[in-house]
């Protein structure tokens, strides 16, 4: 996947003459797709048409690794290795490497980023004397931003908040922390039911929304002719991004990192991981189960992570990066509250269907045709149709 942008071929080929280093022999290639593309091509892996190159190696979001077994495409690592462990791995990695009610590894986690807020100490201090306190709950951030608003109003194509979406539109994985904060989920504690057209579900989709109904935050612009928070034309980012390359040595645009403003009695991040999963109709396993091991050792996980920016999957990998700034320490706390969606069959498609639901949204708002009346009727849609999922494969 693009996890670097513009940069994201560079950083790939620094991993693949790293790994070829210590395996000259091995013939590695890197392909790279957006999520939606490879959402669309990962069915194909078991069958894949003549046309199709089969890869041995998938990088997939973590909660995926459910689906994928079930589908018969994730091959078993444990059976590959059965000397393969995640002792080392942080905690709330672990449950989306397994097969569901198994213990058999099918999925490795390589890295994983988290939500925060950035945001510029220099602007805020223009609009509070007390940023930390202020941008603690939601209500506090909104205000903020129609202050930053004021402040800057001069500023052509200022915008309180930078979109952190790559495609510029509302981003489904951005609500979950105002959801969650709200008391919702996407399924019950016991994945039997849907919570999405509970109405604390809607409030928390409705207070993530309103950072586009109030245009503190852009969306849908080309995004060429956006600046953005080190340019002087945003002055926060909610982002999993941690911001190492991006922010360091801006001395004159310092930059603060705080949780996530909360929506009710504490605040809860958003946590994405990464995994790594074999192809089960891959041609060549042995280099494969080398290239996944690699990735997994601690030396070369703590370089990709910095090189991405996000974080390594392996506890101590994480505790030494984070104590190798000031300013990421505060992830240690930010870590101790996060959550991440359940690894079961059923979440990668309803996130699918919550994307569609958000976009729709954002075109709605940008067209003047939003209302919350239409986004709650669509929302309840779709609790139908997660409802369905859950009785055809998790009943």
């Amino acid at each position: 996947m693009p996890d670097s942008g513009a940069q994201t071929k560079t950083d790939y080929q620094k991993l693949v003459a790293r790994f070829k280093k210590e395996y000259p022999d091995a013939e590695l290639t890197v392909q790279v797709f957006t999520r939606n593309v490879l959402w669309k091509k990962i069915f194909m892996l078991k069958y894949p048409t003549a046309q199709e190159t089969i890869p041995d190696v998938v990088q997939i979001p973590h909660y995926w690794t459910a689906l994928l077994t079930r589908a018969g495409v994730a091959e078993n690592l444990s059976q590959l290795d059965p000397g393969l462990s995640l002792v080392p791995f942080l905690p709330s990695l672990k449950t989306h490497c397994y097969k569901p009610g198994t213990k058999d590894i099918y999925s490795l986690p390589w890295w994983f980023d988290i939500s925060a807020l950035h945001y510029r100490a220099d602007h805020l201090r223009m609009v509070s004397e007390d940023p930390e306190k202020d941008l603690s709950t939601w209500d506090g951030l909104l205000d903020i931003c129609e202050r930053l608003k004021k402040q800057f109003e001069k500023v052509e194509g200022y915008y309180p908040m930078q979109n952190s979406d790559w495609r510029g539109s509302l981003s489904t994985r951005s609500s979950f922390m105002e959801i969650w904060g709200r008391g919702a989920d996407l399924l019950t504690p016991d994945l039997r039911q849907t919570q999405i057209a509970s109405a604390a579900f809607k409030q928390g989709v409705q207070d993530y929304i309103t950072l586009a109904l109030k245009e503190y935050m852009p969306i849908l612009r080309e995004r060429g002719s956006l600046g953005t928070m080190m340019t002087g034309k945003a002055s926060m980012l909610m982002s999993r991004k941690q911001g190492i390359s991006s922010f360091a040595g801006r001395k004159a645009a310092p930059v603060r990192t705080v949780p996530v403003p909360r929506t009710g009695k504490s605040s809860i991040a958003y946590l994405s991981g990464m995994n790594l999963m074999m192809n089960v109709s891959g041609k060549d396993k042995e280099t494969a189960l080398k290239f996944i091991k690699w990735c997994a050792r601690s030396d070369n996980q703590f370089i990709h992570a910095s090189t991405i920016e996000a974080f390594p999957a392996l506890e101590e990998s994480f505790n030494k990066f984070i104590s190798s700034s000031k300013r990421l320490e505060i992830y240690s706390g930010i870590l101790a509250s996060a959550r991440t969606l359940p690894n079961i069959t059923i979440t990668g498609t309803v996130v699918e269907i919550l994307n569609k639901v958000l976009a729709m949204s954002a075109t709605e708002i940008v067209e003047g045709r939003f209302t919350q009346a239409g986004l709650d009727r669509e929302l309840d849609k779709a609790a139908k149709e997660v409802e369905y999922l859950l009785s055809l494969y998790e009943g």
